[in-house]
């Protein structure tokens, strides 16, 4: 039987799956010639915030998570 996957591995692979889907995205209207040298500007600026974003989201969840399990009273 097989495990079930760790607490934290779903949301790796969404923020994953949400970076990759906003790159491919971007490079979409990058080659049918949307973006000009400002949009592209603006593109790597959006990309670079949702980047920073998601990792920040991830840590925090992460420490939040671990924080609030201590206070638990332990499973068996």
């Amino acid at each position: 039987m097989l495990r079930p996957p760790a607490a934290g591995a779903t949301l790796v692979i969404m923020t994953h799956y949400a970076m990759v889907q906003t790159l491919a995205t971007v490079s979409e209207f990058e080659a049918k010639g949307f973006l000009g040298t400002v949009g592209k500007i603006a593109a790597a600026t959006v990309i670079f915030f949702i980047a920073i974003g998601l990792v920040v989201g991830l840590l925090l969840g992460f420490f939040i998570g671990r924080s609030v399990g201590r206070r638990q009273a332990p499973r068996a």
